[in-house]
């Protein structure tokens, strides 16, 4: 059956930029961005778009290690430096889509953008992008090292090391800016709730994405070396991991106060389409997107929930298939 249209919710930025460059790259976050209160959508928006910048760097199979190292340098020396010409990372564009080639064209005013903000929300992304940087050389090393394809991660640990270093760190950063934004300091203690939604995400992605990604020779799954598991047994970690992560993820969002319910959606939306998503892996990994149908039930039936901690941990634990907390006894 066809999917249902659905409204996209207008995005208002100061800038068009951000949301034409969001709409290309992740249609994700082009919908979840303008949920967030005016004053984070800029800095949020613009830090996407620089670890995009970063995934389109790791990811470009034309260039060689040595090419992308030289390129994460240049990115570094500018961020270090905001004397420095960002022009030098647009001059020889790269990228897999026409979506990306154009942001990597622009990336010099992603980096303009970036050096107008406040100093705390830019410091908080641009920690973000060179951990980030330093994840990806790490897993070079090692593929060289063992002489296997990017990332050549081999155990069920190193599979979360590399959603750590491309998607927990994220976490950390977008959690962050929302403690600056709401000025509750205390929520920075929710970081490793905050990696593990992040962690989960990725996951997520890693596992739709499984089948693509082996035909173009990249391997985000434990390795099905000879006498190792099947695949479908490392599928189903896989599965069950995300599972775990996302099930913390829960406890993040409603970890954040219920009055502020466009960081809950800008969370929790993301957390709901992919336990939809897990759902449709498990039963068939070549088919598991989503229906825009879906997606448009998702957001109506979240901003009915969002205030309520109780409904919406029921409702995001349901659709994830985690088991619900259970009542603690009175004292």
């Amino acid at each position: 059956m066809e999917a249902a249209a659905f409204s996209e919710p207008e995005a208002v930025y100061v800038d068009s930029f951000l949301s034409r460059h969001l709409l290309g790259v992740s249609r994700t976050y082009a919908l979840v961005v303008p949920m967030l209160p005016r004053d984070l959508q800029e800095p949020v928006g613009l830090a996407y778009l620089l670890m995009r910048i970063v995934d389109t760097i790791e990811d470009m199979p034309d260039l060689s290690d040595d090419q992308r190292i030289a390129r994460f340098a240049t990115l570094e020396t500018i961020l270090d430096d905001a004397s420095a010409d960002a022009k030098q990372l647009s001059a020889h564009p790269i990228g897999e889509t026409e979506a990306e080639l154009a942001l990597m064209t622009e990336a010099d005013q992603v980096i303009t953008m970036l050096r107008h903000l406040p100093d705390e929300q830019r410091e908080a992304i641009y920690t973000c992008a060179r951990e980030m940087m330093v994840g990806v050389r790490l897993f070079l090393a090692r593929a060289t090292d063992r002489n296997k394809p990017y990332p050549a991660v081999q155990t069920a640990d190193e599979m979360r090391e590399y959603c750590y270093y491309v998607a927990g760190i994220v976490g950390i950063m977008l959690n962050e800016l929302m403690a600056q934004h709401l000025k509750m300091r205390q929520l920075t203690g929710l970081r490793e709730l905050a990696i593990e939604l992040g962690i989960g995400l990725q996951l997520v992605n890693v596992l739709k994405d499984a089948l693509k990604d082996s035909k173009h020779g990249r391997r985000y799954l434990p390795s099905t070396d000879e006498g190792g598991p099947a695949h479908g047994e490392i599928y189903k970690v896989a599965l069950n991991e995300a599972r775990r992560s996302l099930g913390l993820g829960i406890d993040f969002v409603l970890a954040l106060p219920s009055q502020a319910r466009e960081l809950r959606q800008f969370c929790g939306l993301p957390l709901a389409w992919g336990a939809l998503t897990l759902e449709k892996a498990e039963k068939d990994e070549r088919k598991a997107k989503i229906s825009r149908e879906s997606i448009q039930q998702t957001i109506e039936r979240f901003a009915a929930l969002a205030g309520d901690d109780g409904q919406l941990g029921r409702w995001l634990r349901g659709m994830l298939q985690v088991p619900q907390p259970q009542p603690q006894p009175q004292s």
